[in-house]
This record gives C-alpha cells, structure tokens and sequence, in this order.
C-alpha cells in the first residue's frame, strides 16, 4: 500500500491494525516544462530503441531491482508510452542501437516516457492571487523577449498532464551527464505537446539516479511511503520487508 507519511490515521491503521510493514520512501522529482528547449551537448547520441531491444536491456540491468514488471513488455506496448531511449558519447560507441541489447557502451543511460494525456489530467488549485499573477507575468514577459529564454513558469492553471520517466538507469563515469540529457531530451519533446505541464519521475533517494535528475525542489517531494504486508508463511518466500536493495522499479501504471 501507499499514502502520504503525514497521513498518520492511514499510516497507523495499515501498520497497527493490519500488520503491515513501513518498507520504502521513495522521492518525486517533477520539473515543469518550459517554453524554451534545454540544451543538449553536441557529443552525445540519443536514440529511440525497438521494444525488443528495451525488454532485454530492462530484464538484465533491473533483474535486482525491486518491483520490475514480469510483463514489461505490456508496459512497452501501451498506448501510453512514449518510447524508451538510450544516450551514450558519439565518439565512443557510433550508432550500432540494433546491438544495443549485446554490445553495450562503456557509459550510457536509458529511460523510457509515459504520458498520463489518456489517463489523468492535473489541474493546480488553492493558489493565491499574488502567486498567480507572478506566474502568468513570467510567462507574458518571456513571449515579449523570447530571445532572453527566461524559465517561465508553465499553465498549470488550467487542465494539463505529465510526463513520467521511468526505467532510468545509468552506467559509466559519464553517466550522470547523460542522464541528465535524457532528461532534457524528455523535456524538449513535452514542450511540443501542447498540454504538458511538468516531466516526473519517482525514484529511490539511495538510486545514483536521483543525484543526475533536473528537478525543481519547490514541486518535488520525499513524502510517500510505501508498506508491504506478507502473505505467506512458506519459509521459501523471501520477506521483502528486510531488503536492502537502493534501487526500486516504479510501474507507471501505477502513479
């Protein structure tokens, strides 16, 4: 089950009442999507892999994570993914991605985009007057002087919907810096799709992943809590609740 830490009538009644066990706090780190693209070095390739080759990178980098889909592949396949991709550098791997899944570059990162626009859209509410007006003159001001490329702060006034990156992993020394192109790579393409307010993902705070991914501390948050409760008493099921694992898989049909 999942809530908010602050929820303590929820918290105490799954862990008090139905013996449920506190297992993980993982972190959302949501940066709004500009009017303006990011910027991506010269010297990295990203590229949009096949859904073959993704499953086989998922299955053998998350084969230790916890929570990894045994149908991956539905994930892959929906309507609702917007594609996986991979960055490396240019000049240390060319662009062989049909081997991607055997022949792997020294540092690369990978990720894959899940638009909730068929699922759920957000609306933001209970904003005051002054904070309002702020918002929607940093946006008029940046269409009067484009060339300034101010961060403007999105529409979240009205109706809008997200992109979630899920399946990031990262290798190499170069890894961070890949990651975090990916990223931008994500929020380029959100900034085409006119009703896309923010990208998003929720993560481990001990994945290296986190320390690489751009985000706006002032929308993020490390308040939800995950519990598990077990079910069996087989000696030969493994007891989650004592995993030590910093890397969790977070199912986008689940956010």
């Amino acid at each position: 089950m999942a809530t908010d830490c602050t929820n303590e009538a929820s918290v105490n009644l799954f862990t008090k009442k139905c013996s449920y066990v506190k297992f993980r706090t993982p972190t959302m780190l949501v940066q709004p999507v500009h009017a303006h693209s990011k910027p991506i070095s010269s010297d990295i390739a990203i590229h949009r892999l096949t859904t073959k080759t993704a499953e086989s990178i998922y299955t053998r980098v998350f084969k230790d994570s916890e929570f990894f889909p045994r149908d991956i592949n539905a994930i892959l396949t929906s309507r609702n993914s917007l594609g996986t991709f991979i960055a490396f550098p240019k000049e240390k791997h060319g662009y062989k991605t049909n081997r991607l899944d055997r022949d792997f570059p020294t540092d690369f990162a990978i990720l894959s985009v899940w638009s909730t626009k068929d699922v759920f859209r957000l609306q933001m509410k209970g904003i005051s007057r002054l904070t309002h007006a702020c918002c929607s003159g940093s946006r008029l001001l940046d269409s009067c002087m484009p060339w300034m490329k101010l961060p403007s702060f999105p529409n979240v006034f009205d109706k809008f919907w997200i992109y979630f990156m899920y399946g990031m992993h990262m290798e190499g020394r170069d890894g961070p810096r890949l990651m975090k192109s990916l990223c931008y790579f994500v929020h380029n393409i959100g900034r085409h799709d006119g009703g896309c307010g923010a990208v998003a993902t929720e993560i481990s705070p001990l994945d290296p992943v986190a320390s690489a991914v751009p985000h706006w501390k002032r929308l993020s948050w490390a308040q939800d809590l995950w519990c598990l409760k077990k079910l069996s008493d087989q000696p030969e099921m493994s007891d989650w609740s004592s995993s030590r694992s910093s890397v969790i898989f977070v199912d986008p049909r689940d956010i």
